[in-house]
């Protein structure tokens, strides 16, 4: 997925967790969403924190959030993939 992503692409993901496919093939033209920033937290107060960041800017909407902190306090920060380490770009795509 290089473009930004719809607020239904975003439900299904806050709804479905992490799946590899997700990850891009490229990063030209890819655009961050909520979860790789998620992905770059250690703890759920890091991520809440993103979370209401990104919805007082209004790229998200309160109920995909209402929804992806509703599955951290459930099942983890982690639900949303794998810690993205300093470098992990430049690892993935060279």
């Amino acid at each position: 997925m290089s473009a930004s992503l719809s607020e239904e692409e975003l439900m299904k993901i806050a709804v479905e967790g992490y799946s590899e496919s997700l990850e891009p093939k490229t990063l030209k033209g890819y655009v961050p969403n909520v979860f790789d920033y998620i992905r770059r937290c250690d703890s759920a107060e890091e991520a809440f924190q993103i979370i209401d960041f990104l919805v007082s800017r209004k790229e998200l909407s309160e109920n995909v959030a209402r929804v992806i902190k509703r599955r951290i306090m459930e099942k983890g920060v982690r639900f949303y993939g794998p810690k993205k380490q300093i470098g992990y770009y430049v690892e993935k795509y060279r």
